[in-house]
């Protein structure tokens, strides 16, 4: 049996936005039975509505690469008084390129092993971030780094023919593709309708039954997986 969070164990969450929480959520769920409420979110903050003005409610991948470095976010959640501590780190590669970011990407071409690809991209973010992260925290760290954007992670629910997502360099717009061919009733689950987007929480809570198909199909996310087994132990 897991030991519950809240007795053993703070886990966090620094993100780009709230969809990518809703998906971290669901794969930590799916793959270790931890329960969101006891995710303490960092940044995007759940503490504040969507009209707030409060910094720490805003989110983008410069903001988790500050995040990462900045001590007055991490120390009191670190060194509080409740057990370990880990603290998932997630990221999307699409901004890769930016000035700030800047990472030497492997290429892209139509014969690119997408496997490796993703190992590849994905080691070379860690270590970037890594080298942001305190040195005393480094150990406590877990990476969720998104080839692109962490759509591509959900892509296997509606598309088991793809051997690999790293291969679309879209992923949010194939995923709208393939959730558009769903038939209406179906469809309308997965769609928030008062914002006209995605309803991410509904479509990751499929993960519930697809992880395994999904780490299959997608590299970072089980290089996510793998990282979050090994330092979190039954």
């Amino acid at each position: 049996m897991f030991p519950t969070i809240s007795d053993h164990m703070r886990l966090g969450i620094i993100a780009e936005g709230k969809a990518d929480i809703a998906v971290i959520k669901a794969v930590l769920k799916a793959a270790k039975g931890i329960d969101g409420s006891d995710i303490v979110q960092l940044r995007p903050s759940e503490q504040f509505d969507e009209t707030d003005l409060n910094e720490l409610n805003f989110s983008n991948w410069n903001l988790v690469l500050k995040s990462c470095g900045d001590e007055h976010l991490l120390q009191p959640f670190f060194d509080g008084l409740m057990g370990d501590a880990l603290l998932v780190v997630q990221i999307d590669t699409a901004e890769r390129g930016e000035a700030g970011y800047d990472i030497a990407e492997p290429l892209r071409t139509k014969d690119t092993d997408w496997k490796a690809y993703s190992e590849q991209l994905y080691g070379n973010v860690k270590s970037k971030i890594t080298e942001i992260i305190p040195e005393a925290y480094r150990d406590k760290i877990a990476y969720a780094i998104a080839i692109e954007e962490t759509d591509a992670w959900l892509i296997p629910l509606f598309d088991t023919s793809c051997k690999e997502t790293a291969q679309y360099a879209n992923p949010k717009e194939h995923l709208h593709y393939l959730i558009n061919r769903i038939d209406r009733k179906k469809r309308s689950k997965y769609i928030d309708t008062d914002k006209k987007n995605l309803d991410y929480s509904n479509i990751a809570k499929d993960m519930k039954k697809g992880l395994r198909l999904c780490r299959q199909k997608n590299k970072s996310l089980d290089l996510f997986c793998l990282d979050i087994e090994n330092k979190i132990t039954e």
